[in-house]
């Protein structure tokens, strides 16, 4: 990432008492899991700060969470915008969805966020979702969960059409780079969504989608793990 000498927009927001928050999170991660956050970073935080903060998306469905770091911001950010039950947030790890639960407990976010232990790409998942938002659809879904080819092509099939209208579809990890996390070694979501907006005839933004690796920082958008973008326009009538 730059190197900057500022804090960016999506820490510089908190409180004092949400900072110390996300220090000690930092400190005991580091200790259990040795793996810094095993998520998204600043660079993907900022653009959905920006969709979320900056347009009032207050139903937001967020598919993979891990061990909770985007699930905290993303709290803390419908709180400061006074909204309640607007993040379902999914993991099929029973196990680190109780490591994030104690985390949100403690941060005081339980009227922000519901945690789900489940396949992000169940049948079921968009009902339960809209049953978070008291009926009302979903306009955000954040797709961060296994890297696979074909679970990232289900998770697109089930979740673009439980979209509203003008409704966002984000998915982290969509370089060439971060192709290398799919286990299948089928392409990862840089192949799922390249080729499943193609037979839909859908247009889509990706990000640093050609980063193979080396330092991000050399780009305008600084995350080598890229981020895409497909909006769910009105007269779009894709089903499942």
């Amino acid at each position: 990432m730059h190197n900057n000498s500022y804090v960016p927009p999506v820490y510089s927001f908190l409180s004092e008492d949400e900072w110390q928050v996300m220090e000690e999170w930092f400190m005991d991660t580091d200790m259990r899991y040795g793996l810094g956050t095993g998520e998204c970073g600043v660079p993907a935080l900022s653009v959905l700060q920006g969709f979320i903060m900056g347009s009032g998306i207050t139903r937001i469905v967020q598919c993979g969470h891990f061990i909770g770091y985007s699930t905290l911001l993303i709290g803390y950010m419908l709180r400061k915008m006074g909204v309640r039950k607007g993040l379902f947030s999914i993991d099929m790890d029973a196990d680190v969805t109780e490591y994030t639960r104690s985390w949100i407990t403690r941060a005081g976010l339980i009227d922000q966020v519901v945690l789900h232990v489940s396949d992000s790409a169940g049948l079921d998942l968009p009902h339960l979702a809209q049953q978070c938002f008291s009926g009302n659809g979903i306009q955000l879904v954040f797709i961060d969960s296994s890297h696979q080819y074909q679970h990232t092509l289900t998770e697109l099939d089930l979740w673009f059409p439980a979209l509203e209208p003008g409704g966002l579809l984000v998915l982290h990890d969509v370089s060439r780079f971060a192709s290398t996390f799919d286990m299948t070694k089928q392409g990862g979501p840089l192949r799922a969504i390249t080729e499943w907006c193609a037979a839909h005839g859908l247009f889509f933004l990706i990000l640093n989608g050609f980063v193979n690796g080396g330092s991000p920082g050399q780009y305008a958008y600084a995350d080598g793990c890229g981020v895409g973008l497909i909006q769910k326009t009105p007269n779009t009538t894709i089903g499942r």
